[in-house]
Order: structure tokens, then C-alpha cells, then sequence
């Protein structure tokens, strides 16, 4: 018992909170640990996260973060279509261009939840 106490006393401080979570894993190998990532699905080093949930946006078509891709957000999406719109872009690296392959990807989303998250761990999907 009381090793076990030294031993993660002396993980928290030199590595923090992580370290109890488990080993350092990098699930999309985008050089971001799963614990930090914003989009630990899908490899994005940049973590662009233009609405500022916690949710990169190549995990992130939940405009409204009501907890799903839906119709309400389809309707923010077609009015920002062709546009730049930093939001609503989902095509690495994430410059504001609202194109095909944004529909794409949000066409794939459309009535999932947003997500996973690393950094939102232990709370509700990307919310």
C-alpha cells in the first residue's frame, strides 16, 4: 500500500494526471497522446478546434453542440457552403473553405455524436 501511494505521488509529479490514466498511447499516431487529443480518431496534429469545444474540427460537424449532427446543423452548413467559414471546414489542414469534401465529411456525421475527444473525457461527447 504505501509503495503503491510513493509510486503514484511520484507519477503525478513529474508527469501529472495522465500518467494514473494508464500507458501514453497515440490511438490516430498524429503525435498527440490520446489523453490530449481533440480528435483521437483521426490523425490531426494541427488540433484545429474553431468553435472552442474541446472537439477538433475533423471530429466536429455539431455546430450547435446540442450533442448530435443533425438537421439544424445541416442547415448552418448549407447556408456556409462555398463560403469560408473556419467552423464548418473539416479538410486539413482547416483554412475556412467550405467545399465537397466538407459535405463529405459531414454527410458521414450526419445523426452521430461528435467525437471522441480525449480532452473531454469523462464528460458527455464533445459537447
Amino acid at each position: 500500500m504505501k509503495r503503491t501511494l510513493i509510486a503514484t505521488t511520484v507519477a503525478l509529479l513529474l508527469w501529472g494526471a495522465p500518467a494514473l490514466a494508464g500507458p501514453l498511447t497515440d490511438s490516430d499516431g498524429d503525435g498527440v497522446y490520446d489523453g490530449q487529443d481533440n480528435c483521437s480518431d483521426v490523425s490531426n496534429a494541427g488540433q484545429a478546434d474553431t468553435d472552442g469545444d474541446d472537439c477538433g474540427n475533423l471530429c466536429d460537424a455539431d455546430y450547435d453542440n446540442d450533442g448530435t449532427v443533425n438537421f439544424l446543423d445541416f442547415s448552418a452548413f448549407s447556408n456556409a457552403f462555398g463560403s469560408n467559414d473556419l467552423e464548418m471546414d473539416h479538410t486539413p489542414p482547416v483554412s475556412g473553405s467550405i467545399n465537397f469534401i466538407d459535405f463529405s465529411f459531414f454527410s458521414n456525421a450526419f445523426g452521430s455524436t461528435p467525437g471522441p475527444s480525449g480532452t473531454t473525457t469523462g464528460t458527455i461527447e464533445c459537447p
